[in-house]
């Protein structure tokens, strides 16, 4: 039996009806997605963490088991429980939707949660872009595995678009959907940055406040220009985004396009590291230079 100083363990709550196991398995799991520990660092060892948490090995080791399959950990003879890296997200800018084709493709699979479909104002330039005042503001969240990867904020015209709902798009692509009701989306503009992330997309993407996210954001047209949708995307740190360089032209400008699309990563990435500078993160947590 525990005594009363090992029930006041931070975290544990022995009133909980979740077994000790799931509760220290949800606080490292919290721990280790927030970012606050490196990828390859060493949890405390099961003797720490029983001290820590106040239950038995057995517990701690069934906790650590389940973050072993939830691929948060790797364990291993000598160096015992180690931080796993994150999954890294790959995306092409140049590529309107296909997402998941392209998790696909790197062996990894996508799920989509839809949160939220409401009828919702959108700001000025989603409402220029989507040619209509009437709106309807779809929020999603995209998850490699059990980690949060990309927060979403989709606006489309109600007047287009009048019966999208949180049920229909629930396992179904936004842009199949769109097809579906008559309209071929073709891309159209794109521009990701750098940004801070405040408490609502840190809440969802389990990342503190202020850490830096890419921002990607833009519009997509059907064939005719008819805007489709206007977008923002939060990704995480581990995203990379794959920048497809082509020559064309002739000689003068192949080496303008080159050298434009060489200078557009390296801004990207410069200031990526200097907001990650600013906040006192590592730079290695940040993205990767695109490919």
């Amino acid at each position: 039996m525990h005594s009363d100083a090992q029930d006041s363990h931070p975290g544990i709550d022995r009133s909980d009806t979740r077994p000790l196991h799931v509760q220290v398995r949800d606080l490292l799991h919290a721990e280790i997605t927030s970012g606050s520990a490196r990828p390859g660092s060493a949890l405390p060892t099961e003797e720490e963490l029983q001290q820590r948490f106040g239950v038995s090995r057995s517990v701690v080791r069934q906790a650590l088991g389940a973050l072993v399959e939830l691929g948060l950990v790797q364990r291993s003879r000598g160096r015992g429980s180690i931080i796993a890296a994150a999954p890294v997200l790959r995306r092409r800018v140049q590529r309107a939707g296909g997402l998941n084709e392209e998790a696909l493709s790197h062996g990894q699979q996508l799920v989509t949660r839809v949160l939220s479909v409401e009828r919702s104002p959108a700001p000025e330039s989603a409402r220029a872009a989507l040619g209509s005042g009437r709106t309807t503001r779809i929020e999603r969240l995209r998850y490699l595995g059990d980690l949060p990867v990309a927060y979403m904020t989709t606006w489309v015209s109600s007047d287009t678009f009048p019966h999208f709902t949180a049920q229909l798009l629930d396992g179904n692509s936004l842009l199949e959907l769109m097809r579906a009701h008559g309209y071929v989306p073709v891309g159209g503009p794109r521009q990701v940055q750098a940004v801070a992330a405040d408490d609502l997309v840190a809440g969802h993407l389990h990342v503190a406040t202020g850490d830096p996210l890419l921002l990607l954001e833009g519009v997509t047209r059907d064939e005719s220009g008819r805007g489709l949708e206007w977008f923002r995307v939060w990704h995480r740190q581990n995203t990379v985004f794959d920048v497809d360089a082509s020559v064309t032209g002739g000689p003068g400008a192949s080496a303008t396009d080159l050298h434009t699309a060489r200078s557009l990563v390296a801004e990207l990435q410069g200031t990526l590291s200097e907001l990650s500078r600013e906040l006192g993160t590592d730079p290695d947590r940040t993205a990767g230079n695109p490919a």
